[in-house]
């Protein structure tokens, strides 16, 4: 068995930003700065806005890279997305809310502070019935003047968020390796990963992303290798040569554990700490440990991956040459 432990900063600055704009027939738009590479960046960000500002997860619609609609964005990357871009959509979402409520109480007739937003419907707290949708409430910020001094009409923000600094997660990942001493085979039985995100939006998400993460782990500690040979040439460059992990060299989804821990980040409204890197960078060390525990009892010292047949073959061989 193998340990392997880490410490990654995350959400890096400068900023992200949010622009939110409600529409008269509802739908609430969430405009972004930066992209997805398939993190789920639509489903998170629309989960903040919707809970923030009190409308439906299903009329809520994210928008990202659209540079007309909101110009600035620093990108994805670093684990940064959730930890900066969401207390982004936190903050204004928020402000639209604030907004909301302003334009509400001049229609219901009671104080901002009387009105309730929940599930796109707005009443006044104690009264359910005394109630508009939100669409009705977004179609009087056109024309209300609750909003005279907010400096634009309509239910629509855009807000900036600096963090201060990095956010810093952390966790470790644990392998179970048997070793065929012949062949000099090597079977993934087990892999356990323990990651604390901070306060995690989407739980399906964050284990998703270290899952995945911890795969390409695996593969960087078992197969994967840039191979060249004395001349430069690359000579793993096609996937015919290149090994990357395939489901059957996977440990089963029973095996292949994710344990999560919420210690929220202090440098952001949320609590949100970094993830989607997290997953592939203990997992190689991991691997090395566990092979190198296997075989410990021969002396072997495992001091490079990916651990393949042939470098332990290598290994052994001299090991049972030593007197």
């Amino acid at each position: 068995m193998g340990v392997a432990c880490y410490a990654q900063g995350s959400g890096i600055g400068p900023y992200e930003g949010a622009t939110i704009r409600v529409d008269p027939s509802g739908q609430v738009f969430v405009y972004v700065g930066v992209t997805a590479q398939g993190q789920g960046h639509a489903t998170t960000l629309a989960q903040i806005a919707a809970e923030t500002l009190g409308a439906p997860l299903d009329d809520v619609v994210v928008i990202a890279g659209d540079g007309g609609a909101h110009p600035f964005g620093m990108g994805t990357g670093g684990s940064r997305v959730a930890a900066n871009a969401g207390p982004a959509v936190f903050r204004t979402a928020r402000e639209v809310r604030e907004r909301a409520a302003r334009v509400a109480a001049e229609a219901l007739e009671c104080a901002p502070g009387d009105v309730r937003i929940e599930g796109g419907r707005v009443f006044v707290a104690g009264v359910p019935t005394r109630a508009l949708t939100l669409g009705q409430v977004a179609r009087a910020a056109i024309r209300s003047k609750a909003l005279r001094g907010s400096g634009n009409p309509g239910l629509t923000s855009c807000t900036y968020f600096y963090p201060d600094t990095v956010t810093w997660a952390f966790g470790t990942q644990a392998a179970a390796v048997e070793v065929d001493l012949d062949s000099c085979d090597i079977r993934l039985l087990a892999y356990a990963v323990v990651h604390d995100s901070g306060r995690p939006i989407n739980p399906v998400i964050v284990e998703g992303q270290l899952q995945g993460g911890a795969v390409q782990a695996i593969g960087a500690g078992l197969w994967e290798e840039l191979v060249y040979d004395e001349q430069g040439q690359l000579l793993s460059g096609s996937l015919m040569d290149y090994g990357i992990p395939r489901a059957d060299q996977l440990p089963s989804v029973a095996a292949f554990r994710v344990a999560h821990l919420d210690h929220p980040s202090v440098i952001n409204e949320l609590g949100i700490k970094g993830v989607g890197e997290s997953g592939a960078i203990p997992g190689a060390a991991a691997i090395a440990n566990a092979v190198e525990d296997a075989v410990a009892d021969l002396g072997v010292v495992i001091q490079e991956v990916p651990v393949t047949p042939a470098r332990l073959f290598a290994l052994l061989k001299t090991a049972r040459r030593r007197p």
